[in-house]
């Protein structure tokens, strides 16, 4: 089984959703994986946690990441440790494979 991490954005023209799918055994050591990314930033940088990693909060200094609004360089960074951290798992980063037509298995 897959397990989606899903996040929305829009403007006023466009409405997208992204998704990262990993396989569940994984997941949870994905998530502490990504937890610790930004432990490192609250103790690097003075980010306060338990913020997330959502790129509006990130890129405009919002919900704990205030140290960081005016620093691009770190903030890069941040964003550099968390596509490592993925890119250590399963996660999907291509095309999701399709079941078989006829195939309604949950």
């Amino acid at each position: 089984m897959l397990l989606a991490y899903v996040d929305e954005s829009y403007t006023r023209d466009r409405y997208s959703m992204v998704a990262l799918l990993a396989p569940k055994d994984q997941a949870i050591f994905l998530t502490r994986t990504l937890d610790e990314v930004v432990a490192g930033a609250a103790q690097a940088y003075g980010v306060v946690p338990p913020p997330q990693l959502h790129d509006m909060d990130l890129s405009h200094g919002n919900r704990g990441w205030e140290p960081i609004v005016k620093t691009r360089r770190v903030m890069i960074g941040v964003y550099h440790a968390a596509f490592l951290a993925i890119a250590d798992y399963e996660a999907a980063t291509g095309p999701i494979p399709r079941r078989p037509a006829g195939d309604d298995a949950a």
